[in-house]
């Protein structure tokens, strides 16, 4: 399937897809993300797919399943934080938070070497874990360009420190 099947077939449907994620989630951010996933992985999987004949009730079904999903995930991630913190530190634990820390100073260096813009974005997207509405009304910049910056930041930021960890590992 083209790009151009792929529109035809599965963007009529954003807006009911975009009102069903924002009742899963209740937030407008979080509706745009999962909304976003939920393309992705199906443009992942569009030479999979058969012709459905209720296409709009596999879509519904398929964000309400990568909604519980994400779900799922964060409270795993949850629960190993909780259960990480449940036990003393013993003198592992120790060297991990040091290494942490460390890791973090890394990654706070490799931000400032982004374009002003860019770092400022990142860092009140990540930081200071302000929405993309927020940092919208504090730059001017659409939502859409934001998502784009922290995107591209991000990928940067990972090939970055990836390219310092393997000096560290060497």
């Amino acid at each position: 399937m083209d790009a151009r099947e792929f529109k035809q077939r599965f963007m009529p449907h954003y807006k009911l897809l975009y009102r069903v994620a924002y009742y899963l989630t209740g937030n407008a951010q979080d509706a745009e993300d999962l909304l976003q996933d939920m393309y992705l992985k199906l443009w992942q999987k569009r030479d999979d797919l058969k012709e459905e004949t209720d296409t709009q009730a596999y879509l519904v079904t398929m964000m309400k399943n990568l909604f519980i999903d994400q779900r799922r995930h964060k409270h795993l991630d949850a629960s190993e934080a909780i259960e990480a913190h449940a036990s003393p530190p013993d003198e592992r634990s120790l060297d991990h938070q040091i290494d942490a820390r460390d890791e973090v100073r890394q990654v706070e260096g490799l931000i400032r070497k982004l374009s002003e813009r860019d770092a400022k974005i990142i860092q009140m997207h990540l930081m200071e874990d302000r929405s993309y509405e927020e940092i919208e009304n504090d730059t001017g910049l659409s939502q859409g360009n934001i998502r784009i910056i922290v995107m591209r930041a991000k990928k940067k930021l990972k090939q970055q420190f990836q390219n310092i960890t393997k000096t560290w590992t060497n």
